[in-house]
């Protein structure tokens, strides 16, 4: 067992050791063209004449800039005597050529020698996965030997993505894209908008009815969503709630609490009783008497407060298309005395994710 743990941890080293490398290997744009001027002309005999020819790109905005900062680079290091870009312009034009990312290293060669130079260079940059891979190899004119090779892996970032002409695109790969739903199977939504219907009781219990809400979530991550809510319930009573839900462990189940306000006005409520004495009573409405029941009907208070709610549901659909529906059970209480306090929904919401 120690000598599998031990394997483990080492083998956990070498790969945390592979990744920093390969992050560390990765430069900008700038800093991969200096360290490549650096490296290639190290060594080099002392005032050896170069010239940088062609380097390929998907853009001719990008290989005319390469080309342009491979020449500063190489002045900058002080070791070698670089040809200008326009003594080689006047040397293509009259072999009715272009500098740039279209010459073989035939073309190219035949370039160096009219130049009088020792050493050409070529290279390509090229998408290499979510990266660039920048290369350039020195060229001997005479023997057409390749020298040296270097290369290097650069960040796509602005700079990159404005020579290329792809700002706000994703980096070309090599091969078939994978279809979006193999990328991503969640494809997740952000904003949700739904509109309930529930049904709803009141008056601790002893009224009931009917409401309707209409509801916006937007989901901070996999596992929380904030929302607002606006309540229309039977009978007069409103209210507007911002509420939170946590998904348990990434699922469309969920627990829900909210605060907010509710407003309205009681509804109609009736007490019952029996005449004790002669078993009749005068009723005023029909101007006659009457034996049995009585009864009196009262319109209660208005009424406003803070409202506390819990509730719990399932958000089903939305993920990975727009439609979606929303069973809940929900309980509210409204910081206010009186019949209206308390209340309880249950219903479902349909609405569209985007």
């Amino acid at each position: 067992m120690k000598k599998i743990l031990l394997a483990s941890g080492m083998l956990a080293c070498i790969l945390a050791f592979g990744t920093k490398t390969v992050d560390a290997q990765t430069a900008r744009l700038g800093d991969a063209i200096r360290n490549a001027a650096d490296e290639l002309s190290a060594g080099m005999a002392p005032d050896a004449r170069i010239a940088v020819i062609s380097m390929r790109a998907d853009s001719a905005r990008m290989s005319d800039h390469l080309i342009d900062e491979m020449i500063m680079a190489f002045v900058d290091t002080g070791r070698v005597l670089v040809v200008n870009r326009g003594q080689l312009d006047l040397i293509a034009a009259e072999m009715h050529l272009a500098i740039g990312g279209l010459i073989d290293d035939a073309t190219a060669q035949s370039i160096g020698r009219l130049a009088g130079v020792q050493f050409i260079y070529t290279g390509a940059f090229e998408p290499f996965g979510d990266i660039y891979r920048l290369r350039i190899q020195a060229i001997e004119v005479e023997t057409a030997i390749i020298r040296r090779i270097h290369t290097a892996n650069v960040w796509n970032d602005a700079v990159v993505s404005t020579l290329l002409g792809t700002a706000g695109r994703d980096p070309p790969r090599r091969g078939p894209r994978a279809p979006r739903e193999t990328r991503d199977p969640d494809n997740p939504r952000v904003n949700w908008l739904s509109a309930e219907v529930s049904y709803t009781t009141l008056h601790y219990m002893r009224g009931y009815g009917f409401g309707f809400g209409l509801r916006y979530e937007r989901n901070i991550n996999q596992l929380l969503s904030m929302g607002l809510v606006f309540l229309c319930n039977h009978r007069w009573d409103f209210g507007a709630l911002v509420t939170t839900r946590l998904f348990l462990l990434g699922s469309p189940f969920y627990l829900e609490a909210g605060i907010g306000a509710s407003f309205g006005r009681g509804g109609w409520w009736w007490q019952e009783g029996r005449y004790q004495s002669m078993g009749e009573w005068w009723d005023e409405e029909r101007q006659e008497w009457r034996e049995g029941y009585w009864w009196w009907y009262s319109w209660g208070s208005s009424y406003a407060g803070v409202m506390l709610s819990l509730g719990t549901g399932a958000r089903l659909g939305g993920r990975t298309g727009g439609f979606f529906m929303n069973p809940f059970v929900s309980v509210s209480y409204l910081l206010v005395p009186g019949p209206e306090s308390f209340r309880f929904r249950a219903g479902v919401g349909a609405g569209w994710a985007w």
